[in-house]
């Protein structure tokens, strides 16, 4: 191959690697192809928006890393944090949804609806609660599309996760 046929591939290459380096704060939508390496609270925020979710609220953690709480049309609220490899926040490889539901299910329970939903984490954190949540690793990239479908798994899988809850007495002993 030739120096200039090497070049002009080099800048095809770098051409549709441009739209990655776009300043996503502009951005009202994202192309379903756009690959995704690293979150900010920019992207979190196109996220609720593709979903159809109502903003809540947004910050950072004590170490930086952006969340956002957003509610879903059937009133599904939940939270959309970032893993940073990066201090102060940045370099963020990983969005983690979690949703929490009040119920004094037993950790059994909890633990056989669990096992029934690998695409999902259930645990109890204290004898009234129950947290749902679901882990994306983008350390190589996934599409836009691929990102919003795994959050609307997480969605419809906290469904299934409140039909079961529900079942469960309420005041049920521990």
């Amino acid at each position: 191959m030739g120096v200039l046929r090497q070049v002009m591939c080099a800048g095809i290459v770098l051409a549709m690697c441009a739209p990655a380096q776009a300043d996503v704060s502009a951005e009202t939508e994202r192309s379903s192809y756009f690959l995704v390496h690293s979150v900010t609270l920019d992207d979190l925020q196109l996220l609720l928006n593709d979903l159809g979710a109502t903003f809540m609220a947004a910050g950072e953690n004590a170490e930086g890393e952006p969340f956002i709480f957003g509610q879903m049309p059937n009133g599904l609220t939940f939270g959309a944090y970032t893993v940073c490899a990066g201090a102060d926040g940045r370099d963020c490889r990983g969005v983690e949804f979690m949703a929490v539901y009040s119920s004094r299910a037993s950790v059994a329970e909890v633990m056989d609806i669990d096992r029934d939903y690998a695409a999902i984490s259930l645990y109890k954190a204290d004898d009234n609660t129950v947290h749902v949540s679901r882990y994306v690793i983008l350390d190589n990239g996934v599409t836009w599309a691929n990102l919003i479908e795994n959050a609307n798994v997480f969605h419809l899988l906290c469904g299934k996760v409140s039909e079961r809850l529900q079942a469960f007495p309420q005041d049920a002993p521990q």
